[in-house]
């Protein structure tokens, strides 16, 4: 009678490592930010992933202008100061970074110009309009 036997080696015992989510910080280049706005009021709001901010920032500087320059004024310079220091504050991880839509900046700048260049044809059609001389019999 013969009989087989079989041996199994025993598995090697390998350490499991479950790799966690590391979250990802984009990044924010707290220049750009300014610059964004400097040019296109509330843009470097938009750039830090704070679209109804920057709406905000250039409804109130419109307005603001066409109240009295001062308020507008006020309101752009805030809107500087906010977008620079947000940026660095979302760098540090002082306050949730929000991602950057480069979309959605380029978008919020053609409609500001859009806008703007509406409202310029508006006036000048209205100065335009107003200024045919009056003849006196």
């Amino acid at each position: 009678m013969q009989t087989t036997q079989t041996f199994q080696q025993p598995a090697a015992q390998q350490a499991v490592y479950t790799q966690q989510p590391v979250a990802v910080r984009e990044e924010k280049n707290a220049g750009v930010a300014l610059i964004l706005s400097f040019f296109f009021t509330g843009s470097g709001q938009v750039y830090n992933g704070e679209m109804g901010k920057g709406i905000g920032v250039l409804i109130g500087t419109v307005i603001g202008s066409m109240i009295f320059f001062i308020p507008g004024l006020l309101v752009f310079l805030y809107g500087l100061y906010d977008a620079y220091t947000t940026a660095q504050k979302m760098n540090k991880g002082e306050i949730p970074s929000k991602p950057t839509s480069m979309g959605a900046v380029i978008a919020f700048i053609i409609v500001e110009i859009v806008v703007a260049l509406l409202f310029l044809f508006v006036v000048m059609a209205m100065i335009m309009g107003s200024s045919s001389p009056y003849y006196y019999y």
